[in-house]
């Protein structure tokens, strides 16, 4: 039957663009809940795939945030999992992979966001500075407070913060030199697409 294994590739020329989301949403689902038996050469062999076209459209649907944050951790505890019971105390490949993974996940989901949405962020979070990052997290249905920072981040490079705003924004983080020469850069970033903008 190896013949009739497919590619991510190969699934992205004969699925539609939702049917392709649907599958890799489900497959990946199906495995992240599965036994602990239940490997990835298993979930491949199933679906038609091989091995990396299976890792190929699971890590496309963690990235893509098709799947939820909690079945990306289950996706990562299963991988050490089977990497351990292969060789003892490995895991380490996963984790970094899984690592990749969510930064790339977070980065699209900045895509995402439009820019009402992070001016009444950045807003919310310069106004209330007795509320934790967290806090906001929680509120804005955002995934991970390092993705809340991201917004608040593009909001002062891309100037969609106002000035003041992002004058308190600092003033609520700054917790020593290195918070210093991050907002420095930031503020680099802001002046640099400004004139930029300008010219147009």
């Amino acid at each position: 039957m190896a013949g009739e294994d497919r590619t991510f590739k190969q699934l992205q020329k004969e699925k539609t663009f939702d049917d392709l989301n649907r599958f890799a949403k489900a497959v990946t689902e199906a495995y992240a809940t599965s036994d602990k038996e239940y490997s990835q050469a298993n979930a491949a062999q199933d679906n038609h795939l091989t091995k990396k076209g299976l890792r190929d459209l699971m890590d496309y649907a963690i990235v893509t945030a098709l799947v939820s944050r909690e079945i990306c951790e289950q996706v990562l505890e299963k991988a050490i999992s089977n990497q351990r019971q292969k060789i003892q105390g490995a895991g380490g490949t996963a984790i970094s992979h899984h690592k990749d993974l969510m930064r790339k996940r977070e980065d699209y989901l900045l895509g995402t966001y439009t820019r009402t949405g992070i001016a009444r962020l950045s807003k919310e979070i310069a106004d209330n500075p007795s509320y934790s990052i967290p806090y906001f997290t929680e509120k804005y249905n955002i995934e991970s407070d390092r993705l809340t920072k991201k917004i608040l981040e593009r909001g002062i490079v891309e100037n969609i913060t106002s000035d003041e705003e992002m004058e308190k924004i600092i003033e609520r983080s700054l917790k020593g030199y290195k918070a210093e020469q991050y907002f420095a850069a930031l503020k680099k970033q802001r002046e640099e697409n400004k004139a930029k903008s300008s010219q147009k």
